[in-house]
């Protein structure tokens, strides 16, 4: 069965917003976000899909975003560009490099914030390549979300028992039958507002483009 958010938008959000809404909003959002080059702006869509995520009832681990960020602007310093903004133990930290990464960073944490935001397991596409998105979903929440349970100790037996007991509970699920989640008009006119603001956000820095970063 499907785990209810513990939040009310969140609860909101599960009851009144259907998988397929959801994943249509987010194909909306995608090129909103990706187009925006104010860092800025930029980082607080992402502060925005991380609030959707954990008001949905998600676990939010903050430290992966930063750390996939830091990561990637690390290895693009690498390569020095532009003027010089200071020396760091050999490494001339350049603003040039530091943009790129910082614009390629935010936009692998923004995807990955957005795609647990729009994507969930109980989404069903037509077809059967779309049935079997969705199962590969299902599962994949579902080992995600119990994934602690792998002993290091047993690697290999810890995984058997928890892909054993997702089958079952994949087999269960299918059996019982799905939630079906009709959207609401106040569902679509939130989901409305989120697309909006975002499609708000990259007009305006066409309109005034006059970067937080020029």
């Amino acid at each position: 069965m499907r785990k209810e958010a513990t939040t009310p938008l969140g609860a909101f959000l599960q009851n009144n917003a259907s998988p397929r809404v959801l994943f249509l909003a987010g194909a909306l959002l995608f090129p909103a976000f990706l187009m925006q080059q104010d860092i800025l702006l930029r980082a607080l869509e992402i502060l925005l899909f991380i609030c959707l995520n954990a008001l949905s009832g998600r676990r939010i681990r903050v430290l992966n975003y930063v750390v996939v960020t830091a990561g990637i602007v690390v290895f693009n310093l690498v390569i020095p560009t532009g003027r010089v903004l200071v020396t760091v133990l050999g490494l001339s930290i350049t603003e040039g490099a530091l943009k790129s990464g910082l614009l390629k960073g935010t936009a692998m944490s923004g995807l990955i914030a957005l795609s647990q935001f729009s994507i969930r397991a109980d989404l069903h596409l037509p077809g059967r390549i779309g049935g079997l998105i969705g199962r590969s979903l299902f599962y994949f929440e579902k080992i995600m979300g119990e994934r602690r349970r792998i002993d290091r100790r047993d690697i290999i037996g810890s995984i058997d028992t928890l892909l054993i007991e997702v089958q079952a509970a994949g087999a269960l699920e299918a059996g019982a039958g799905r939630l079906r989640v009709r959207s609401s008009v106040a569902g679509l006119a939130v989901l409305l507002l989120i697309v909006a603001v975002n499609w708000g956000a990259y007009v305006f820095t066409l309109i005034h483009p006059k970067p937080f970063w020029g």
